[in-house]
């Protein structure tokens, strides 16, 4: 893919929930747009009332990146503002956090950013995704382009050589209390393991745990990691052999990106994938991973022979971290990362737009233009009386 020359270093005002430690904040955005050499101005949402907003520093940016949930009614007014300054705008969505799915246990903080996502993926002149089926969900409701930009790794920040098999097997799962469900997948199987292997086998539960294994003696919990480059640093420390990757085949989960492949791999680490969309893409089964159907036999099947040695993990490590520092690393993909920015910032004619009203402020101009008509209606029908 050819770069297009930009004529100066470009800034870009970033306004997003997150701080510049979080995780999504920093591979969708901080580390790839810092690799560029290009001046990042971070805006949370701390601020995120005009009144209360310095809005001037944006003013004299090249590109303004609105991030994940950021819109919100509370922020509607403060984007309505940033969409009338003449400034390339670009959305930025790695989740899929749309009302459409009612089996996700966040549905309802979802309904309640939903019609601002939509308002602004229809504004925008850009919007990013991480992955082909998240942009397959969104280009619904707009006209205007959705570029895919695959989630990058900080290959440096992870590398790391894989554990030695020693008297303790080490088992990592990972992931917040949202994950209840697919872990529900797992519960079984790993209990079996415990209860087959209990002297060899440890399991640990990185950022949060089911309530069924918090007082098991082989099991142990670690606080999840706020700070991205604190759950680099802790991950590489685990001494883990295998970490599983349970997830469930919902519209949610079939829009994840391959992050935990991405890190765990380049960790050294090799894992065990529940076989739908975000790792089956990337995924050659047995050569860079294990992808397993959603059921108990075929989870336990793999943890034990990983665990007994029949499956030989050296080659597949090396092969998953080789993949990942050529495929997926932004030393060598930054390219293909920031090619959508610079198409948009090389339009020529200084944008123009007429943005249509946030949710919000729709509903009020029904409402008024209601009246009004109420109104005119009124002084008609008053006139003729008299």
């Amino acid at each position: 893919m050819k770069e297009i020359q930009l004529k100066k270093a470009v800034t870009v005002s970033v306004y997003s929930k997150g701080c510049t430690t979080d995780a999504c904040s920093v591979i969708r955005l901080l580390y790839p747009i810092s690799s560029l050499n290009w001046n990042i101005i971070w805006n949370t949402r701390k601020n995120c009332l005009k009144k209360n907003f310095d809005i001037n520093p944006t003013k004299n940016a090249d590109l303004i990146i609105i991030q994940r949930d950021f819109p919100s009614k509370k922020t509607a007014e403060l984007l309505l503002y940033l969409l009338n300054i003449g400034i390339p705008v670009v959305y930025d969505l790695d989740d899929l956090l749309l009302d459409n799915q009612p089996e996700h246990p966040r549905i309802f903080y979802f309904k309640t950013v939903s019609p601002y996502i939509k308002w602004l993926i229809k504004e925008a002149d850009l919007t990013t995704v991480s992955t082909a089926p998240l942009k397959n969900e969104l280009t619904p409701y707009t006209d205007r382009p959705i570029h895919v930009i695959k989630n990058l790794v900080n290959y440096n920040l992870f590398l790391s050589k894989a554990s030695p098999h020693h008297d303790k097997f080490n088992i990592l799962v990972s992931g917040t209390a949202t994950h209840q469900e697919d872990w529900a997948i797992i519960k079984e199987p790993v209990f079996e393991i415990l209860k087959k292997y209990k002297d060899r086998v440890n399991v640990v539960f990185f950022g949060d745990a089911p309530k069924a294994f918090r007082n098991h003696p082989s099991v142990r919990s670690i606080d999840f990691k706020p700070n991205y480059k604190d759950y680099a640093s802790c991950l590489k420390e685990l001494d883990i052999h295998i970490a599983l990757v349970p997830l469930k085949d919902t519209k949610f989960n079939q829009c994840k990106s391959n992050i935990k492949w991405l890190e765990y791999s380049a960790a050294g680490i090799l894992g065990i994938y529940s076989d739908i969309t975000p790792y089956c893409s990337c995924i050659n089964n047995g050569l860079n991973g294990i992808l397993v159907e959603n059921n108990p036999k075929s989870w336990f099947l793999a943890i034990e022979n990983i665990l007994l040695g029949k499956i030989k993990t050296t080659t597949m490590i090396e092969h998953a971290q080789e993949e990942v520092f050529y495929k997926y690393s932004i030393d060598n993909s930054i390219d293909i990362y920031s090619h959508p920015f610079q198409t948009i910032l090389n339009i020529a004619p200084p944008l123009k737009r007429s943005p249509s009203p946030p949710p919000a402020r729709a509903f009020l101009t029904i409402y008024y233009n209601l009246i009004d008509k109420v109104l005119i209606l009124y002084k008609i029908f008053s006139k003729i009386k008299n």
